[in-house]
């Protein structure tokens, strides 16, 4: 079932120290503070995003793959304690779900469960909580309501999501990956990102996704047994991306310089993805795929897109070699390249 947020429905903001007020139907103050000391802040290199322990006895943890994608060293802070190095055990960029673990985990480490995402309906009040902020020292929590979806918009860098509810509650770049909660405290999505839509009225509504609890949990087991056959460790934006120049922050690309290459490749009309970032030691670093990088083709099929790209990745086999090709954009790490020279690598993927 796909669901989002009424934006007529009033949002309000509470944490431990803020709001005191409660609207009908949303989780008991116990159940909101009980999931709360389950969601952690994720830090990485490029900024933070949210997670939540879903096995504290295992010390696993939920985010979405594109809070780590082409990162190294993720650490965790949980409870608002010193931060944690954790371990990447799975990750599927085509998914948008990862699986970090801390070992050992440490005392007092809380869970929060999984709920019903089918019994999730318009009008429904949900809870989402993150840290939206770097800074933040505690999980803040907004709540909103279930709504239908109206229509589809483009996304060029993120993938086709098989399975989403939406809300109205405003997101930051900090709160993907942490949990939406419905009446009962249950995780019932995992934060993923934001977009505009147009009512039929033409009102502009902002309007939140979230993936659902039920896709969700059916593919956490595989990463966190360690599949990572769909992230070959590569952040990518499509150079047809409005917002690519925000996606590069803190990769350490020149924004200006950035902006210029994506206008001049988009003038000589060459489409792609853009390599902001690749984590060491994975299967694109091993090929030298280097930050800079502009991906046009992947077996011969040409990736304008994120989801174009998952389309030639799902039906690939786990240990597979890839055949990669693209010009150079002199952006970044490739700055010692000429612009729209050619490059191919031979990436192989993760055997599981």
């Amino acid at each position: 079932m796909r669901i989002h947020v009424n934006l007529f429905a009033s949002a309000l903001l509470m944490s431990m120290c803020g709001a005191t007020g409660a609207m009908a139907d949303e989780p008991s103050p116990w159940n909101r503070e009980q999931a709360k000391a389950a969601v952690v802040q994720v830090r990485t290199n490029t900024g933070s995003g949210t997670g939540f322990v879903y096995d504290a006895g295992s010390g696993l943890i939920a985010t979405t793959a594109s809070t780590i994608a082409g990162i190294s060293g993720p650490e965790v802070v949980v409870q608002g304690k010193l931060p944690l190095s954790a371990q990447l055990l799975g990750s599927d960029l085509c998914q948008d779900l990862a699986v970090l673990k801390v070992k050992p985990p440490p005392a007092g480490m809380k869970s929060v469960p999984f709920g019903d995402s089918d019994l999730l309906f318009n009008g429904d009040v949900v809870i989402s909580l993150g840290y939206p902020e770097a800074g933040d020292t505690e999980a803040v929590s907004v709540s909103g309501a279930a709504y239908e979806p109206v229509g589809d918009v483009a996304r060029p860098s993120s993938p086709d999501y098989p399975s989403l509810i939406h809300h109205s509650v405003q997101m930051k770049s900090g709160t993907l990956g942490g949990p939406v909660l419905n009446k009962d405290g249950e995780v019932v999505g995992i934060n993923t990102g934001g977009m505009v839509k147009v009512s039929s009225a033409g009102e502009a509504r902002t309007l939140a996704e979230a993936i659902s609890s039920n896709h969700a949990q059916s593919e956490l087991p595989g990463l966190a047994a360690g599949s990572m056959k769909n992230d070959p460790g590569w952040l990518l934006g499509a150079v047809s991306d409005p917002e690519l120049p925000l996606r590069s922050t803190n990769t350490g690309i020149d924004k200006a310089s950035l902006q210029k290459a994506q206008k001049r490749l988009q003038d000589e009309g060459t489409d792609g993805l853009f390599v902001l970032d690749v984590r060491n030691d994975s299967a694109a670093q091993k090929a030298k795929v280097q930050q800079g990088y502009v991906i046009t083709t992947v077996n011969g099929e040409a990736v304008s897109s994120f989801p174009e790209l998952c389309d030639v990745l799902d039906p690939v086999e786990p240990g597979a070699e890839l055949s990669v090709q693209g010009v150079h954009s002199g952006v970044g790490r490739d700055s010692g390249h000429a612009f729209g020279d050619e490059w191919t690598a031979d990436v192989v993927l993760a055997d599981r």
